[in-house]
């Protein structure tokens, strides 16, 4: 695995695969700007709670950006680069195994 996908896992805290997997979803809808409930429904994940914890989590990272009530993911040539890394690399099973591992190494640490 790219060594600045694994370094922006902890830097950026995602400690979680939910935390991973909705930011995977930003990423491949790019434009999406909505309200927690808006992300529920278009993400799957169905609980506006978990979508709440899941924004301010990767707002406080400056991952995503807060409009008033709207979410969206935040523009910035070296985020969509690291974006575009950290795709690639989910898409690849055996990086995943090792991203997976990266994501679980800093639940243990910021936890």
């Amino acid at each position: 695995m790219n060594a600045v996908v694994a370094n922006h896992i902890h830097s950026k805290h995602i400690n979680s695969f939910q935390k991973l997997y909705f930011l995977l979803f930003l990423y491949h809808h790019p434009d999406m700007q909505g309200t927690s409930q808006e992300f529920a429904e278009r993400s799957y994940f169905g609980n506006t709670g978990l979508i709440d914890q899941l924004m301010a989590d990767l707002g406080q990272a400056g991952l995503v950006d807060q409009i008033q009530n709207t979410y969206q993911l935040h523009r910035e040539p070296d985020l969509s680069s690291w974006l575009r890394d950290l795709d690639r690399t989910f898409q690849d099973p055996l990086a995943r195994q090792e991203l997976l591992t990266e994501v679980k190494l800093t639940a243990r640490l910021y936890h």
